[in-house]
């Protein structure tokens, strides 16, 4: 509820009409407000780098998530840095006021990278005086497939207290440049991380740039003005109440380069690298110019069959980028170590993969399955490509907020499948939230219903009475590895085991009381947000195979050690470089955060992914915003073998805002659940089988 005169909004726009940003004060107590800033992207191509600059007038900022704070300028927090066309991501704050007026907030500009042209190239705020205390808000909505009913358009509608009545403006157009340790670059238009090669000139990516020590950083000019952003962590939430935002662009289905499912024009099979050894480009799109050459993995390429192609070469390794990655002898579908030799499998090396996929095995990677676990896997096999299963995330960091319930409220129905976190195990202060997931799990399999558990890994090293940090600009916690394994003789590798022995007690419980478990540990690993996909290491390992290392280790000690056959291994990483190989994952899956209101299949990511593997794997959404429409899913043939709609964050039901996924109807509107959860090829709790 908003107090006095609290409703605040206003609206800026990029200098190219493809990015708006839109503040709202959603709670004002006089000595202080929290609110939300939604930047959309309603351009012709992905926003991949935005940056805000807030006027907080009489107030200071006390507390900011989803962002990274210097002074009054606003990044990406790592996570949500892209934006794809139609897409929305949001970031909020709280502050204290420091004087009794005018003290709520204006956004001054939004800079952006990418976006293309949008519809408006003006760049303007609205602001109007207002006595009384009506709310303002931000809806925008992106869905577009034409067999879909649920098209509605962005609007954006702004109003300020009396107190204010200023307006601001990006004031015409603006340019990013790099500060680099005092020698000024241009910052990447097609690229976030690492170095690139734009305009005939070197350029460098907005997060490597932000995240160089020292007092560098991005430096934006606009109509004379400039300002720079320098390197700085993201301010902390509560500790008891963070969650995982991952995202994936719905309408993108490029691969990674080390997929082996690249293809040429044709059908046939890109080859790996040309006879003068350059790689070739998994996509032609990597050479917008024409002339041949690309730019892929942070390093020049050739365009297959262009007129720079020298014909293709045969080399004894793989090559990746500037990497002449080592081939390993034995095949495992992943990465390997032979003789203390991080080696490459050749069926991950793009362009010596085969294109075919072998069929799906009949029962779980885990040999010695439990009966009831190799029942639940029987009965997904059977419905996966027809039917879709519901799914609902619990709130984890408040046990009082139901999401279960919450779900029975608006639909009549009740979810197939519950998904829980371990994260707060450990934690043993009076109150904390999030230590019975394991009786709620439970409670629902006794219900009939599915489970399925992640864990947001908090730093294994973290000193006793800390609570520690799962995200990596957090902690420096990085996997152990000596000699290509784990380095068993390292702290951090008794402070992990002790860590999987504390969950591996809690698994335990559910394979005592009958619950099969869809496990999904070390999840988007590939976005390098977590520890466990950390991609700063300075000790020449590839991130991605240390986290394979770990993912197998983690597989052997609770299936082999602590006979857990109760678990369905849930595979998480997002790209084929960061997948373990097909003995080490039951299912696939994506987390896909896209939008508002956008429900179209999603069939680009799921190609991607059911790709990632050499066998045939179920494909999850393991985590979502919008719920895919089921008889879009039909059109495209992507039948995700489940949804997971996340969480809400602490409010009433019913309240209508970007953090809370469920709830309200930002994302998934009443009608569309209604929709969903009464379809005939969507499977609802009511309608699972005993196990």
């Amino acid at each position: 509820m908003l107090l006095g005169n609290a409703t605040q909004a206003n609206t800026v726009s990029s200098s190219n009409g493809a990015g708006v940003a839109s503040i709202t004060v959603q709670n004002d107590w006089g000595g202080g407000y929290c609110a939300s800033v939604d930047i959309s992207n309603s351009g012709s191509n992905t926003i991949t780098y935005w940056e805000v600059d807030i006027n907080p007038n009489n107030s200071q900022i006390s507390n900011l998530w989803s962002g990274t704070l210097s002074g009054t300028l606003v990044t990406g927090a790592g996570y949500n840095n892209t934006i794809s066309v139609g897409g929305t991501t949001n970031f909020g704050f709280c502050a204290n006021t420091t004087s009794g007026s005018n003290y709520l907030p204006e956004l001054n500009s939004l800079i952006i990278i990418g976006g293309g042209t949008g519809s408006s190239s003006s760049s303007s705020s609205s602001s109007s005086s207002s006595s009384s205390s009506s709310s303002s808000s931000t809806s925008s909505s992106s869905s577009s497939t034409s067999s879909s009913s649920n098209s509605t358009s962005s609007t954006s509608s702004s109003s300020s207290t009396s107190s204010s009545s200023s307006t601001s403006s990006t004031g015409g157009n603006c340019t990013l440049s790099c500060n680099w340790y005092g020698t000024a670059y241009p910052v990447c238009q097609n690229q976030n991380n690492d170095w690139g090669w734009e305009n005939s000139a070197s350029c460098i990516g907005a997060t490597t740039c932000a995240n160089q020590s020292g007092d560098g950083g991005i430096v934006s000019s606009c109509s004379g003005s400039s300002s720079s952003s320098s390197s700085s962590s993201s301010s902390s939430s509560s500790s008891s109440s963070s969650s995982s935002s991952s995202t994936s662009s719905s309408s993108s289905s490029s691969t990674s380069s080390t997929s082996s499912s690249s293809s040429s024009s044709g059908g046939a099979q890109i080859p790996n690298a040309t006879s003068t050894g350059w790689p070739y480009c998994r996509s032609a799109d990597s050479d917008p110019d024409g002339d041949g050459w690309g730019w892929e993995n942070n390093y020049s390429c050739i365009v297959y069959g262009s007129a720079a192609d020298s014909g293709a070469g045969d080399f004894p390794y793989c090559v990746i980028g500037s990497a002449q990655q080592t081939l390993c002898n034995t095949d495992n579908g992943s990465w390997g170590n032979e003789s203390g030799e991080i080696c490459l499998s050749r069926s991950m090396c793009p362009g010596m993969g085969n294109l075919s996929q072998s069929p799906m095995r009949n029962s779980p990677v885990n040999p010695n399955a439990d009966a009831t676990s190799k029942a639940v896997y029987s009965y997904l096999q059977s419905v996966w490509g027809t039917h879709m299963l519901t799914g609902q995330m619990d709130l984890t960091w408040q046990d009082a907020i139901d999401m279960y319930q919450r779900v029975i409220n608006d639909t009549g129905k009740a979810p197939a499948i519950m998904g829980y976190d371990f994260m707060n195990y450990g934690l043993y202060w009076n109150g904390i939230s999030g230590l019975n997931q394991s009786e709620e799990a439970i409670t629902h399999w006794n219900r009939g219903g599915l489970v399925t558990f992640t864990w947001h890994w908090r730093d294994p090293d973290a000193a006793e009475g800390v609570i520690g940090a799962f995200y990596t600009e957090d902690t420096a916690f990085q996997i152990p590895i000596a000699n290509g394994e784990l380095d068993t003789s390292s702290a951090s590798y008794a402070n992990i085991e002790a860590d999987i022995e504390l969950i591996a007690a809690e698994l335990q419980k559910l394979q005592a009381a009958g619950a099969t478990v869809l496990w999904r540990p070390l999840h988007e690993a590939s976005g390098g947000w977590f520890w466990w996909g950390r991609t700063d290491r300075t000790d020449g390992v590839p991130p991605a195979y240390a986290q394979v290392v770990l993912w197998r280790h983690l597989y052997d000690r609770l299936t082999n050690d602590f006979g857990l056959n109760n678990l369905l291994w849930v595979w998480n990483g997002q790209s084929a470089a960061w997948y373990p190989g097909d003995e080490y994952a039951d299912i696939v899956s994506v987390d896909i955060y896209d939008g508002a209101q956008n429900y179209e299949s999603q069939n680009g990511p799921y190609a991607v992914t059911a790709a990632y593997s050499q066998q045939v794997k179920m494909v999850a959404l393991s985590e979502n915003s919008n719920i895919p429409d089921p008889d879009l899913i039909a059109v495209d043939n992507a039948w995700w073998l489940y949804f997971m709609v996340w969480n809400d964050v602490d409010t009433t039901e019913g309240v209508t805002n970007s953090s809370n996924f469920w709830t309200g109807e930002y994302y998934n509107t009443n009608a569309h659940k209604l929709h969903v959860y009464n379809h005939e090829r969507v499977i609802t709790l009511d309608e699972l089988p005993e196990f």
